[in-house]
């Protein structure tokens, strides 16, 4: 082991080198913490090391663990222990700890150290959207130790990464620069803050995405095929109750529009114990219907999908329910809406359901998506009437019977035929174009460096998408946004969890610094 690597410790290790540091020199000395992500250390750290060591005999560096750096796509570009173990080279380091919360409080708690320093551009509480200053302050206060701030020279990691193109290719970064040029993260973010009045209505099926975790065995010895070993199953809520978990992710309140069977009672508990308080299940019952489950089998080492069934029964649901439905919509909604379709293409949104979505006054957002049990059908064309469109451009391929489309003279058309405010097309790796309906448009590039799956990825676009175009924000700012959000999804299997309102802000400084 390094002299360096020696250095990084757990917080008891650091502790009781500390004890026996003062044993041996018959003093206590003197401990200093920094706390910080680190991704990149510039001069502007280094002067901000040297002011903290010179409060005291000690400098311990608390590094954030990887899966709370939260500034954005592609964060952090380096993982803890080369950000750990680059600290523990610069010679005015005494410790580096790792730290595994997402606040220094734990830490500062932990090794109570006599001065917890940070940037001088802290001073200012308000400027720290986390908020975790005021607490990091109350935490060393707590038991005598004293908050202190360094001044001089000034630097952004988040802002060196960028310049630098350490995180998105080429293109992205091409964009990403121009669009910085145009737009500030502040301006970007108080449209998030313009949401919190919205009460939207999410309506589409709802989808439980099973994942198996399996490695190959070999062929079998009498059939041409290949076994696999299983290591695990999970279940995640998907479909319009993916939708509506962002929102209600966001604090805000939402109702969500569900056709179940009332035997399913292990799927009722599923929903109630997934979806955040502030969403109102609107559930209508069918005796005969079978809730939706895609089951996919995943390879573990490569994390390639292998495989995957629908269990499902894609029959449209009766004239009653559908009456129903639109009798709860009108009653929980004003006039001005919105309402979220999620249309999967699997039996929820009957001609006498879209009908009547159309001809209502109600803000409507639709999706009609694609994928192997509907591929051909449902597509955009069954609604004549949208004021926002969420689609991808394999959808949109679909609906034209044509490929290679010129995206800037086709979606404006479709838009006019709808009588649209804004349409966004994903278009995977190569971001995503989000139209006005003055025929302008913006191609945001994508911001996701780790991609495990895709599924959900549109779900969490028209999440988002359809809320700030609700709002009327900028194209500009619905695409940054939604791209965001985007890499978020497609950074895990299954969605297992929504970014907050403060997670999207946070992202959104890193990817516009």
């Amino acid at each position: 082991m390094s002299e360096n690597k020696k250095k990084v410790m757990s917080p008891e290790t650091v502790l009781a080198s500390i004890d026996s540091w003062s044993k041996s020199t018959g003093s206590i000395p003197l401990t200093v913490m920094c706390h910080g992500v680190f991704d990149v250390v510039h001069p502007g750290h280094l002067e901000h090391f040297m002011q903290a060591k010179a409060l005291g005999n000690i400098l311990i560096l608390s590094v954030t663990g990887d899966i709370f750096v939260n500034k954005g796509p592609g964060r952090p570009v380096f993982t803890q222990e080369v950000r750990a173990n680059f600290l523990a080279s610069i010679e005015v380091v005494d410790f580096v700890v790792i730290s595994n919360s997402s606040s220094a409080v734990e830490m500062i708690e932990t090794i109570k150290p006599h001065y917890y320093v940070k940037g001088d551009e802290y001073q200012d509480t308000k400027s720290d959207l986390t908020g975790k200053i005021v607490l990091e302050k109350r935490a060393v206060e707590s038991y005598g130790g004293k908050l202190v701030f360094t001044g001089g020279f000034k630097s952004s990691s988040s802002k060196l990464i960028n310049l630098s193109n350490l995180s998105l290719s080429a293109t992205a970064y091409s964009k990403l620069r121009d669009l910085k040029e145009r737009i500030k993260a502040e301006y970007v973010n108080e449209w998030l803050d313009t949401l919190f009045e919205v009460k939207p209505y999410v309506l589409g099926e709802f989808i439980v995405d099973e994942y198996s975790q399996c490695s190959a065995l070999s062929k079998s010895s009498k059939d041409p095929l290949l076994a696999f070993e299983i290591h695990g199953t999970e279940s995640f809520i998907g479909g319009a109750a993916a939708i509506a978990h962002n929102i209600g992710s966001w604090n805000l309140s939402c109702n969500l529009g569900l056709v179940m069977n009332q035997a399913d009672s292990h799927i009722l508990s599923l929903l109630e114990s997934e979806l955040p308080i502030s969403v109102h299940l609107d559930n209508f019952f069918e005796e005969d219907f079978r809730t939706i489950r895609k089951h996919r089998f995943v390879d573990r080492p490569s994390r390639v999908r292998l495989f995957e069934y629908y269990d499902y029964n894609p029959r449209p649901i009766s004239e009653v329910t559908s009456s129903e439905i639109t009798k709860r919509l009108s009653r929980r909604l004003a006039s001005t809406g919105p309402v979220i379709v999620a249309d999967y293409g699997h039996g929820f949104f009957t001609s006498y359901l879209i009908d009547w979505l159309i001809k209502s006054k109600f803000f409507l957002a639709v999706n009609t998506q694609a994928n192997a049990g509907n591929r051909g059908y449902n597509t955009i064309s069954k609604y004549s009437r949208a004021d926002f469109i969420c689609l991808n451009g394999g959808e949109l391929e679909l609906e034209l019977r044509k490929r290679n489309l010129r995206y800037e003279v086709i979606v404006p058309e479709i838009m006019k035929q709808h009588n649209a405010r804004n349409a966004l097309v994903t278009l995977g790796g190569e971001g995503m174009l989000v139209f006005g309906n003055n025929q302008d448009f913006v191609h945001i590039p994508a911001l996701a460096t780790n991609v495990l799956d895709r599924v959900g990825a549109g779900d969490a676009v028209l999440s988002i998408a359809s809320l700030l175009s609700f709002v009327g924000a900028p194209i500009e700012v619905i695409g940054i946004i939604a791209s965001v959000v985007a890499a978020h999804e497609v950074s895990q299997l299954g969605h297992k969890t929504s970014m907050s309102i403060l997670d999207i802000k946070r992202a959104v400084n890193g990817v516009l610094a």
